[in-house]
């Protein structure tokens, strides 16, 4: 079942299993006047035509309607419509769940128990291009990252120089340039154009989207001393 609406502004599509909630997400988006629902349905499987056809800006997907599928579903959706941004619905409040979500590629994951106004606050923030999550799930991410590099070498690869796998690999432990600045010796700004060249190496483009993909890297152990 779906129901297809006017648009503008944010158009967001919303896959959601319980009508009870989707009525409750249609009367607080009524009122947020920089969000639009183009349509709305209670099925994954109208979800690529859906996305297909009316390329909405961010996709809230209901995490148990996915069925475990995100890593294939979700580049499928990223491929119909490059710029949607996904975030995904969930009562699941199972830190290692929520991981697996981001590293799927999903922007961001929301409980579903948070209140309207960070609701809202989600759906501006994945649309403006940024990630969405709670502390304690990003404590695991970079405690993740780490515990991949320290598996498999703690390097990167031969794409960077020991001097970017270096800033990389602290990147990885979720510190900031300003912290990673003073571990090495040179400025913030340093550190900072340090990163964008490796975000570019390495086809990433934040610091969360390196850790989510840590274990993707081909590594080398003699490329990693600080």
């Amino acid at each position: 079942m779906s129901r297809a609406l006017f648009n503008q502004n944010i158009r967001i599509l919303i896959v959601e299993s319980h009508e009870i909630i989707r009525i409750g997400l249609r009367s607080l988006i009524e009122y947020e006047p920089l969000i639009e629902i183009v349509a709305e349905s209670d099925s994954l499987e109208d979800v690529h035509p859906l996305v297909d056809s009316l390329k909405p800006d961010v996709l809230l997907l209901d995490l148990i309607l996915s069925n475990n599928e995100l890593s294939e579903l979700i580049p499928k959706l990223t491929e119909a419509c490059p710029l949607i941004k996904i975030l995904i619905f969930s009562n699941d409040n199972e830190l290692n769940t929520h991981l697996q979500v981001l590293r799927s590629g999903a922007a961001g994951i929301i409980a579903k128990d948070q209140n309207g106004a960070l609701l809202l606050k989600a759906i501006h923030s994945v649309h403006a291009g940024h990630e969405w999550f709670d502390r304690q799930l990003t404590k695991l991410l970079w405690q993740s990252a780490e515990q991949q590099l320290n598996n498999n070498g703690n390097g990167f690869g031969k794409n960077l120089t020991e001097r970017e796998s270096s800033i990389a690999r602290l990147a990885c432990q979720g510190l900031s340039a300003k912290v990673m600045g003073k571990k090495l010796s040179i400025s913030e700004k340093t550190v900072r154009n340090q990163l964008s060249i490796i975000y570019e190496k390495l086809g990433v483009v934040s610091q969360v989207e390196l850790c989510l993909k840590a274990d993707q890297f081909g590594l080398d152990n003699n490329n990693s001393k600080l």
